[in-house]
């Protein structure tokens, strides 16, 4: 008896460890030899930029799960990852189509994703006052990168979650990269707030 319930004690201690909220690492990377140039922003951006950009996605990463015990780095084994890619294609659109992000999760496993470099690119320009310098444009294209990874990643975290039943374009979960706030003033947590603080582990304080 005696050993019976210390098999059981232990399962249950067990089963509560694996449900528990746990660290979690997003690992975000910029795909190799990434180009990009347009009228409004000019010669092709330089590698200086694109490590800028890389810098302010992170940030925006980070200040969107500050409250939860959450690493950022850009590990490419992370359980959860975003590759920023030149390109996303979508060949179910005749004469093909693009968009802003794509991710792939299964529940407890992990996920990966993508965001589409040019995607969110053409939309910083779009969306920038005409007066906005170089300098500014690759801030807003950092920011917006960082976005479109925060809604990727919440996909991968929350895999199940009707996310997209959030219409504030204010909040990170209905946020758009078709929309100024894609770029533009503070977002928020919305209707995943519950979800992801049942799901991360809360930052050591």
């Amino acid at each position: 008896m005696i050993a019976r319930a210390q098999v059981f004690l232990l399962a249950a201690w067990s089963a509560s460890i694996a449900c528990a909220p746990r660290p979690v690492e997003l690992g975000l990377w910029f795909e190799d030899g990434l180009a990009y140039r347009s009228a409004r922003i000019g010669d092709s951006i330089t590698s200086d930029e694109l490590t800028r950009i890389e810098q302010l996605a992170r940030a925006q990463i980070a200040q969107a799960f500050s409250e939860f015990d959450v690493t950022v780095s850009a590990s490419h084994d992370a359980r959860f990852r975003v590759h920023v890619v030149e390109q996303l294609n979508d060949q179910r659109v005749p004469h093909g189509g693009t968009f802003a992000g794509e991710s792939r999760a299964i529940a407890g496993f992990g996920g990966s994703g993508a965001v589409n470099f040019e995607f969110v690119a053409n939309g910083a320009t779009i969306f920038s006052p005409e007066s906005a310098s170089r300098v500014e444009l690759i801030e807003v294209l950092g920011r917006g990168i960082g976005r479109v990874a925060i809604h990727e990643f919440l996909h991968q975290l929350l895999p199940t979650a009707a996310i997209h039943d959030s219409k504030d374009p204010h909040s990170y979960e209905g946020n758009s990269p078709a929309l100024v706030e894609g770029y533009y003033g503070e977002l928020h947590w919305d209707i995943a707030q519950p979800w992801l603080q049942s799901r991360l582990a809360p930052r050591p304080r």
